[in-house]
């Protein structure tokens, strides 16, 4: 009697630490992460720190999170895949998350929306894929096979503002480079491609955009570090993790019949 007592504790002692273990998995999104519910970008839901502007040759697949039908409420970023397809982080998912712009390099303007028809979070970690309401042919993002070595040079892209909580994204598509430097956790646990800030430093705004090597998209912003109040004289000290691609690319190929390189 006393076993069968204590074996019944030691069982709902362990489904208690895997709940207490979930719940800190799903509530712990990026660095600053904008409320997908709340009021568009006018709160502190900033983008890349640093970096330069650039135009939409640079990043042709960069796509623009919305959280209303016409595509103006915009808070995380993500990359057009294929025609139908886009990737973002599923810490970004909400039951307002609603359309996608693509084709523009300027903020809630220009380019084309598309509402979203079907949305399939990754069972393995902070990836989000979104159906598209109707095909947009474009320049897609390739998908990476591999993970990047340690030390390959990376760039990251969104719609950013200078410093950390500044209230305002950037009226206009900006990159940063950044250094890989290993392997990490994403927001849910999953693996991620880790990396050192160089020329600047993705924020909350920054969450499910690209980290692209070698012209390959290996990983989805999921968290970065959170900056000090002002610009820092160097962002070497900062550093963000990307849900790496590698690790979800049969997943994502079984969901869209998108394959990698």
């Amino acid at each position: 009697m006393r076993c069968r007592l204590k074996a019944r504790i030691l069982r709902a002692l362990r489904v208690m630490a895997a709940a207490v273990i979930l719940l800190s998995l799903t509530s712990l999104p990026a660095s600053g992460a904008p409320d997908p519910g709340a009021a568009g970008p006018s709160r502190s839901e900033t983008d890349i720190a640093g970096g330069e502007t650039v135009s939409l040759a640079e990043a042709p697949f960069a796509v623009q999170i919305a959280y209303d039908t016409a595509g103006t409420r915009v808070a995380c970023t993500g990359s057009q895949i294929s025609a139908s397809w886009v990737i973002t982080a599923r810490h970004c998912d909400s039951a307002s998350l609603h359309s996608v712009r693509l084709d523009t390099p300027s903020l809630g303007t220009g380019g084309v929306v598309r509402t979203i028809a079907a949305r399939y979070p990754s069972p393995a970690g902070d990836v989000l894929l979104l159906k598209l309401s109707s095909p947009h042919s474009g320049i897609y993002a390739g998908l990476s096979r591999t993970f990047p070595a340690a030390g390959s040079v990376a760039r990251v892209f969104g719609w950013g503002v200078e410093t950390e909580g500044a209230g305002a994204m950037s009226a206009q598509l900006k990159a940063a480079a950044v250094e890989v430097s290993g392997h990490g956790a994403d927001a849910f646990g999953g693996l991620s491609v880790r990396a050192q800030s160089r020329t600047g430093h993705p924020l909350a705004g920054d969450s499910g955009g690209p980290l692209m090597v070698g012209g390959k998209l290996v990983g989805v912003l999921s968290t970065s570090s959170v900056l000090p109040g002002g610009v820092p004289s160097s962002f070497t000290g900062f550093y963000n993790d990307h849900a790496a691609v590698s690790r979800h690319l049969g997943w994502i190929t079984v969901v869209t019949g998108v394959g990698g390189d």
